[in-house]
């Protein structure tokens, strides 16, 4: 757990955070640009010296008046956007530099770090020599040879092209649970939150203005997040390999979605990131198109979010849709809370974590 409660004067604006966090698996922090997110993790990992106020982990204090534990015995990893790596070492020799700050605590083994992050072929080169994408994967590694109690990452893709980020996306997904090590992931990228986080943190002007589940935050029609760029996650199980035609389907709440992806498990649990944009809606069931996921729904809530767009919620079982259309649409269809509605959207357009 960690507990905090912070102020510090910034020229632009206050830092004015109070919160607990249980910090299991990935809590995202998410706002504009400036808005104090970087500060917020600077002040918990100790390289704030002039933040007030308290800084409690896991019943240990950190910050509190009279009291200030220096970065280098808090036990937290911090990545930052530029990766901050040591230019005139190799790979392994910067690796060898996370081992150091371990001052002494059990953490994961070079080997297991180095293939989990699939890096062998890298250990010789030096950094200059890596591209924007190897350069934080060396960044990830290193953080993690230190023994983390606690992983703060800084927009750590903010920097790479998107090959690079599709490649790095699932290891940071998955790096809570596989180093048994909380993070706090900081991003002003929605998508990036939809496909990483757990819990999700909203800040604006050096304040936190609401949190909660990262799925029921998306979900809503209403907010800082109802806008063009709305985005829907839902969580599935994967049915079955169609091999005849190389696409796999899943189940999302008693509903089957086709998906492009070849490299999904039967039996597992993924999340389902579709854009609020790509899905169009129909009165009636359309069954002679070509595209192939076609969803009955309720209608829950319908909402204008500017003077061109709304945004409509379809209810599912448990899990609610976002469909972007136009007032025009809206006022056309005649749509209302409780009405049947089928939602379509192509496979190509999902992204399955």
């Amino acid at each position: 757990m960690l507990d905090i409660d912070l102020k510090l004067e910034r020229s632009e604006f206050q830092i004015d955070v109070q919160a607990v966090f249980d910090l299991h698996g990935v809590t995202g922090v998410m706002g504009p640009s400036g808005c104090g997110k970087t500060t917020l993790l600077r002040c918990i990992a100790g390289l704030e010296k002039h933040a007030k106020g308290h800084v409690i982990f896991h019943g240990e204090t950190w910050l509190k008046e009279g009291e200030f534990v220096p970065p280098e015995r808090r036990g937290v990893g911090y990545i930052f956007q530029d990766g901050r790596l040591f230019p005139h070492l190799s790979v392994l020799d910067n690796l060898r530099y996370g081992l150091k700050r371990s001052r002494g605590r059990k953490g994961a083994a070079l080997d297991d770090v180095v293939s989990w992050l699939d890096m062998d072929s890298l250990l010789d080169r030096h950094i200059g020599k890596l591209s924007g994408g190897q350069r934080q994967r060396v960044a990830i590694a290193r953080a993690l040879l230190g023994a983390p109690r606690l992983l703060l990452m800084d927009e750590p893709m903010a920097a790479l092209d998107w090959a690079a980020r599709s490649s790095i996306m699932p290891r940071l997904r998955d790096i809570s649970r596989h180093f048994q090590v909380p993070v706090l992931f900081v991003s002003h990228d929605r998508e990036e939150m939809a496909r990483l986080t757990d819990e999700l943190v909203l800040m604006d002007q050096g304040r936190i203005v609401d949190r909660g589940s990262c799925r029921q935050m998306l979900s809503r029609t209403r907010g800082s997040l109802a806008d063009d760029h709305a985005i829907s996650m839902l969580e599935a199980r994967v049915v079955r390999r169609d091999q005849a035609y190389n696409v796999t389907e899943l189940d999302v709440d008693g509903r089957l979605l086709v998906v492009d992806q070849d490299n999904l498990v039967a039996g597992e649990t993924v999340r389902v990131v579709i854009p609020a944009a790509e899905v169009s809606l129909s009165l009636d069931k359309l069954e002679r198109i070509s595209i192939q996921n076609r969803l009955e729904t309720m209608l829950d809530e319908v909402s204008d979010i500017d003077s061109h767009h709304a945004l409509v919620s379809l209810k599912l079982e448990t899990q609610n849709l976002l469909v972007l259309i136009t007032r025009r649409a809206r006022h056309r269809l005649g749509l209302k809370p409780g009405m049947k509605v089928y939602a379509h959207f192509k496979a190509a357009c999902l992204e399955v974590i």
